[in-house]
């Protein structure tokens, strides 16, 4: 079975490949594995069959077996541990790399988002 992932069915982005499903798309391309995409609208985020995916009603959220899950730092880890490709194999180059994951998601990129919308004038 294919993953399925959601995305933005109208980009805030104006199709730039900035919202965060794009994450996911990579890590799915980088390892060969094909995905369908399941577009949503800003509605439909907030409707109980999104939340029950993605209980803070965003994007992307993935879905492949009986494993669905929302974060793009989750949802990429679990694709690395699945398939060969992305995380080095030895176990301490690996948990280095995925200290590096945590890091992009959660000390490099705020600061990053916050000074683009601060110089779109969306701040």
């Amino acid at each position: 079975m294919r993953p399925i992932i959601t995305a933005f069915a109208a980009s805030p982005d104006k199709g730039r490949g900035l919202a965060r499903d794009m994450r996911v798309r990579w890590a799915l391309e980088e390892v060969g594995v094909g995905y369908d995409v399941r577009l949503v609208s800003f509605a439909q985020m907030k409707e109980p069959a999104h939340l029950a995916l993605n209980p803070f009603g965003q994007i992307p959220t993935y879905e492949a077996g009986g494993l669905s899950l929302f974060e793009t730092g989750a949802i990429v880890l679990a694709i690395a541990s699945a398939h060969a490709g992305l995380l080095p194999a030895d176990a301490n180059a690996r948990a280095r790399a995925i200290a590096w994951m945590f890091a992009a998601v959660s000390t490099v990129e705020p600061p990053i988002v916050e000074r683009s919308a601060a110089n779109s004038g969306d701040a």
